[in-house]
């Protein structure tokens, strides 16, 4: 996803681009992220471009309860300043302290805003730390490892660690 923003740079605080993203895909560490779309809105500002947009994307996992495949769909809202290389496109005042800028956030010497790594770092931190494969996932059975989706375990539902047995009966059981 990379755009040419030398128009944009050169228009006055306030102009805008919107862009439409469809069927795109990113790649991460961990994701294979398909099926990108949703809108790009790109502002010029007095010394950056602000990028806002809302973007889905599908992605393949594993459950966090059972195991099994999950395919995701993570809505994600995104919002980031981008810096120029070149300022002498700008009417723009000198800044009295240079910051120091992400890489992955600076428009670079040709004018080109690549979205590419800020979206991939975006979406990876939206992607859920534990997807489920339904929302009623029951999950693996900590004892005896059956996934619960499919068999029902015989395993005791509560049981009693036998480190705490000598205390049990330090409590008397109240009947209702």
């Amino acid at each position: 996803m990379i755009y040419n923003v030398a128009g944009l740079l050169m228009d006055s605080e306030g102009s805008s681009r919107q862009f439409e993203i469809a069927n795109e895909e990113l790649f991460t560490d961990r994701h294979h992220f398909t099926d990108l779309s949703g809108t790009v809105e790109m502002l010029r500002t007095d010394r950056s471009v602000l990028v806002s947009s809302v973007i889905t994307a599908k992605a393949d996992d594993t459950c966090g309860r059972c195991l099994e495949p999950a395919e995701l769909t993570v809505v994600m809202e995104f919002e980031e300043e981008f810096y120029p290389v070149n300022r002498d496109l700008m009417d723009q005042r000198p800044a009295p302290v240079e910051p120091q800028f992400d890489p992955a956030l600076l428009i670079d010497g040709r004018n080109v805003l690549d979205l590419t790594d800020a979206l991939a770092q975006a979406l990876a931190v939206s992607a859920p730390i534990a997807p489920l494969c339904r929302p009623d996932c029951k999950g693996l059975c900590p004892t005896c490892f059956v996934n619960r989706n499919e068999n029902d375990c015989q395993c005791d539902e509560n049981p009693t660690d036998p480190r705490w047995q000598a205390l049990a009966g330090l409590i008397p059981e109240t009947s209702n």
